[in-house]
């Protein structure tokens, strides 16, 4: 953690705020995996679960490679000025953001669907999580808008705003149920 703190408060270029939207859901899919394994008692089929948070925490740390390259790759096109690199490597910089936004409402759904099952005394952890992706569905949603800069009629924004609003819906599920 330390590491990633370090990293992402430094002066280089990467990791920046994908690589730290990937970091929060990532840690979203551990609170539902945890929450799981210490629900086993009452949760037969918790092992699903864990099985799809260490599925989709192993997808956030290859995402978080990639929005690591592809925001990198997409500032050298902006520094540049060339306009055909510019073409490809901001819309390829979209295309990580919006992977983002989809994995973590992912993570929250599942969240959602774990605090159905969990222990009773871990449904704080699943609502953290879920909380945890839904900001990094957010975060997604916001950096696609950013790399599609001003692109009309392009539908990754709206589909990482259907993402955000599955995430906020597993969140609100949860608290509700409190």
């Amino acid at each position: 953690m330390d590491r990633l703190l370090e990293r992402v408060a430094s002066a280089e270029r990467t990791p920046a705020a994908g690589s730290a939207a990937a970091a929060a859901a990532a840690l979203g899919a551990a609170l539902v995996a945890k929450a799981a394994r210490r629900s086993r008692d009452v949760w037969p089929d918790a092992g699903g679960a864990v099985a799809q948070s260490s599925l989709l925490a192993a997808r956030l740390r290859a995402l978080a490679a990639d929005l690591e390259a592809s925001y990198a790759a997409a500032i050298d096109a902006l520094a540049s000025g060339d306009a055909e690199a510019i073409g490809v490597r901001l819309p390829a910089a979209a295309e990580d953001s919006l992977r983002l936004a989809l994995v973590a409402a992912d993570v929250a759904e599942l969240a959602s669907e774990a605090g159905h099952r969990c222990n009773p005394a871990h449904h704080a952890d699943v609502s953290v999580g879920a909380g945890l992706a839904e900001a990094a569905a957010r975060a997604g949603a916001h950096l696609v808008g950013v790399n599609l800069l001003s692109r009309t009629g392009d539908t990754r924004s709206g589909e990482a705003q259907r993402a955000v609003a599955r995430a906020r819906a597993s969140v609100e599920n949860l608290a509700s149920e409190r």
